[in-house]
């Protein structure tokens, strides 16, 4: 009587969970042996596609034990390498000292200055040699990058072209640079979505998160905030690939047309303080984080806002700026300090 008991309530939660799970009542028409091939094949797919897909891309890190964040470089390869050094993430030879430490460089690695190739190339070196270490270096996207994919070369220091003419691999016949200048062209090339380092650059993401922690460019208001990380970074990563057109998220002028994407946002770093918490607020809500790194915004020192919960960290530490070198560090996601250049 028991067993018929125990038999008839298995036949009663069965039916439960078909009921429930039509999916699972489906494949219960299969064989065993058909339905684990299934799976198999499964688990490869998202195996290759979690290879082929570069990690800085999924946005999204615990937290680590230490952390520093740079500011911008804008194409100035003597800052850019003091700003590693002073983080604790490379020696004067550019050879990787930090151990697991991971940076976060904010994005606009170009633009402005004459070292645009340098500079790129020098933070590519870094990330590798972080990773062939243990440490890691996130490299964001920032507006000059978006700027040098469309391309739009107004903020580029003329003497930064010439670099780009021993690039291998260039289509300098590509249509869309039949307007480009002759001697600026190598530099679209380069850059332009397919282009070899907009290939590069397609691995950064646009906004990224450590722990309890969000870092862009410029900053994430409310509106992004709900559109959601994953989906930006798609959506830009798609377009340097050259799969798509030029998405909402990147597009701007920095001159108040479109000025609330991840790149161009000043309202953390410059808006009135009671309204630029009021939107910090509401985005770290959605997001459920806790604070905000931005840059972008060139400001005298780095000094928070919003009772510590927004971060703006770009003081101007390239020779176009003439800014005091200063990087962020964090220690466990919770200590939050300045460390300057003496």
């Amino acid at each position: 009587m028991a067993s018929a008991s125990r038999a008839l309530s298995g036949v009663i939660i069965r039916a439960k969970s078909e009921r429930y799970n039509p999916l699972i009542t489906f494949l219960r028409t299969f064989p065993l042996r058909r339905r684990l091939g299934w799976l198999v094949i499964a688990c490869a797919i998202g195996v290759a596609l979690g290879a082929l897909w570069p990690a800085d891309t999924r946005a999204q890190a615990p937290r680590v034990r230490r952390l520093v964040a740079i500011g911008d470089l804008h194409a100035d390869i003597d800052a850019a390498r003091l700003a590693f050094q002073l983080a604790g993430a490379t020696d004067r030879t550019g050879a990787w000292i930090g151990g697991d430490l991971t940076v976060v460089q904010m994005g606009d690695v170009i633009g402005r200055g004459s070292d645009d190739l340098a500079v790129l190339n020098f933070v590519l070196d870094v990330r590798a040699k972080a990773k062939a270490a243990g440490g890691v270096v996130h490299v964001l996207i920032g507006n000059h990058e978006v700027f040098a994919a469309r391309p739009d070369h107004r903020w580029v220091n003329p003497d930064a072209f010439e670099a780009f003419d021993s690039v291998p691999g260039l289509n300098l016949r590509h249509p869309r640079l039949s307007r480009v200048p002759a001697n600026e062209r190598a530099r679209s090339a380069a850059f332009m979505p397919g282009g070899p380092y907009a290939l590069h650059i397609s691995a950064f993401p646009a906004v990224l998160r450590v722990g309890d922690t969000i870092f862009a460019h410029g900053g994430v208001t409310p509106k992004w905030a709900r559109y959601g990380i994953a989906a930006i970074n798609d959506d830009v990563r798609a377009w340097l690939l050259g799969r798509t057109d030029e998405p909402p998220a990147t597009q701007g002028l920095d001159d108040g047309s479109a000025d609330d994407g991840v790149m161009w946002s000043r309202h953390f770093a410059a808006f009135p303080e009671e309204e630029a918490c009021a939107m910090l607020k509401e985005s770290l809500t959605i997001l459920g984080a806790r604070r905000m790194v931005v840059a972008h915004t060139v400001r005298p020192t780095i000094v928070p806002r919003c009772q510590e919960q927004v971060w703006p960290i770009d003081v101007g530490i390239s020779r176009y700026y003439g800014g005091a070198l200063q990087v962020l560090e964090s220690i466990d996601d919770r200590q939050i300090k300045v460390i300057s250049a003496r």
